[in-house]
């Protein structure tokens, strides 16, 4: 086998290994809720098998070890001379711990020096423990010596438990790179027919419309056939956080029951990729902050088992992740307190606040509620990274909560981030694009309805005095002077339009001279932009071959 081979196998084991243990989390939980059930425990002799099968092609002699003794272990569970204790099952977690370990050692070449006889001894002990007897178990067998003629006949891929032989060709494992670069030619495919649709228009050919017509649908197919090799389940990183709130709640001796809906909505891999840091922080904020403890809930007349639920949904072309708890909750008087305390705001800002925008006080830079601090959900310097992440992908975060009955964090994402709508406006000789994501409403504005507070222009809306952003001060004052006030519009007796988007929690008017309409662009990155960069997510090409400047309206926070 040459090196490039090998390297192959490499990959396509680090990627069966980590699916498998997340698999093996997840029915070792199944366990600990029913220790008397046969079937999980078929599926993870299954599994863990598989694993060591695996490793014994691959020659990785460590895994093999750790996965063939915990297979003795499994056997006996599975037999019935052990029964599955709450030790025993603490013991296999770790080993599954170890295990994840030893594959991150494969994927990275680091020596996390695990000493994998400990490990074995340990085991041992514990299954010893479990069955009450001092006789010692007997030595597992050397791992299997992997041979050449070995790995080309067993590839890894072929050896993913339970699946059917045809269901495994009717699969295959690609490149993020791959599909990156099969992104970009699908954008740049959405340019190109933006820029037949121009010059179908100026030719007025009927045979060329006939044929562009066709072309639109083909393309429109192939645009989304390829999205969809983009989407991934949130279930691949879904399945990871039951263990880990299992193991916070008995290190914080509280009880929990953890729930999880949706986890089959798919979103783009970027995302998918991006987000999980964020959703971890949530999820152990909500079981160290938010739930209470055992003796707490039962003080306050609540069940003693707190509940977190983590639910997923998709509408409208988003996809909304919420994590809700039953816990203590958050109180908008005392957050606006804190912020006072920490000198966020002045007191006289606070007591304006509404109770939606208090609760985004706790997205403010070192901002912590938290009467303790601890190693699990830190020092408050987490959710002012969740939502520095959720923004910068035009996405949105809402905090919900009620003293003494929970709270509620949600998250509205893009299902996917090559190709948005978005809404195209002209501010004096410029043409910038705004996602629809980010736009609450448009609305026709007379230049009387202007007022002015102080330096700052507004103008009252459904009895809410809403700020205004002029683009042509923002991004150069010279441009408006070449097109008259009221060139472009659509409908009489308006001098401007504005584009109402929300600024941290924050209603605000982006005042724009008109509305080109909506449009389906592809995002291009800015490199080599240095001015006003700060303010632009990227650019997209028309069909004229002009480049739009796609406004990112959560850097406008700062004006």
């Amino acid at each position: 086998m040459d090196q490039q081979e090998l390297e192959q196998f490499r990959e396509v084991f680090i990627s069966e290994a980590r699916e498998n243990l997340n698999k093996l989390n997840s029915l070792m939980l199944e366990l600990e809720k029913n220790p008397g059930s046969v079937e999980p425990l078929k599926d993870i002799f299954r599994v863990a098998h598989t694993i060591k099968g695996m490793a014994a092609t691959m020659g990785y002699e460590n895994i093999t070890a750790l996965t063939h003794e915990m297979e003795n272990i499994l056997d006996k569970l599975r037999c019935g001379s052990l029964n599955a204790s709450p030790g025993l099952i603490n013991t296999i977690f770790g080993c599954f711990d170890n295990i994840e370990v030893l594959v991150d050692e494969v994927a990275t070449g680091e020596n996390k020096n695990i000493d994998v006889g400990s490990l074995i001894e340990k085991l041992k002990n514990s299954a010893l423990a479990c069955a009450g007897s001092k006789a010692a178990a007997p030595e597992p067998p050397k791992p299997q010596e992997p041979t050449e003629a070995a790995a080309p006949e067993t590839q890894p891929q072929d050896t993913r438990p339970g699946a059917p032989g045809h269901a495994a060709a009717q699969t295959v494992r690609l490149k993020v790179e791959n599909l990156d670069r099969l992104m970009n030619l699908v954008g740049e495919l959405v340019i190109n027919k933006a820029q037949l649709v121009e010059i179908s228009k100026t030719l007025g050919n009927y045979e060329l419309a006939a044929t562009l017509k066709q072309f639109n649908r083909v393309s429109a197919e192939l645009q989304e056939e390829v999205l969809k090799t983009r989407m991934i389940p949130l279930k691949s990183i879904f399945d990871r956080y039951p263990r880990m709130l299992r193991d916070l709640s008995k290190r914080l001796d509280k009880e929990v029951n953890f729930d999880v809906i949706g986890s089959e909505i798919e979103i783009d891999r970027t995302l998918l990729e991006e987000i999980n840091e964020p959703l971890v922080h949530l999820l152990r904020n909500a079981i160290d902050h938010g739930i209470e403890t055992t003796q707490e809930r039962i003080a306050k007349g609540k069940p003693a088992e707190g509940n977190i639920t983590l639910t997923a949904r998709r509408e409208k072309g988003y996809c909304f992740i919420e994590i809700k708890d039953d816990g203590k909750g958050m109180d908008s008087g005392e957050v606006k307190a804190k912020a006072v305390e920490k000198g966020i705001i002045s007191g006289e800002e606070a007591a304006k606040l509404s109770e939606k925008e208090a609760f985004n006080l706790i997205c403010h830079p070192s901002f912590s509620t938290a009467k303790e601090v601890t190693d699990i959900s830190g020092r408050g310097v987490g959710m002012d990274v969740v939502k520095n992440v959720i923004d910068s992908f035009n996405g949105k975060f809402e905090i919900m909560s009620k003293k003494g009955a929970g709270s509620v964090f949600v998250l509205q994402l893009p299902l996917t981030l090559a190709i948005i709508q978005a809404m195209l406006v002209r501010s004096g000789n410029e043409i910038y694009a705004i996602p629809l994501s980010n736009i609450e409403e448009s609305y026709c504005l007379n230049s009387k309805e202007i007022n002015k507070v102080g330096k700052k222009e507004v103008f009252l809306h459904r009895n809410e005095v809403i700020p205004l952003v002029r683009l042509d001060r923002l991004f150069g004052p010279d441009k408006a002077a070449a097109v008259p006030a009221a060139a472009g519009k659509t409908s009489p007796g308006c001098d401007y339009y504005t584009v109402i988007v929300e600024i941290n929690a924050n209603k605000t008017g982006i005042l724009v001279d008109a509305l080109m309409g909506k449009s389906e662009i592809v995002i291009k990155s800015l490199p080599g932009i240095t001015r006003h960069a700060k303010n632009f997510s990227g650019a997209t090409i028309m069909g004229n071959g002009k480049v739009v400047l796609i406004i990112d309206i959560a850097s406008l926070e700062i004006l």
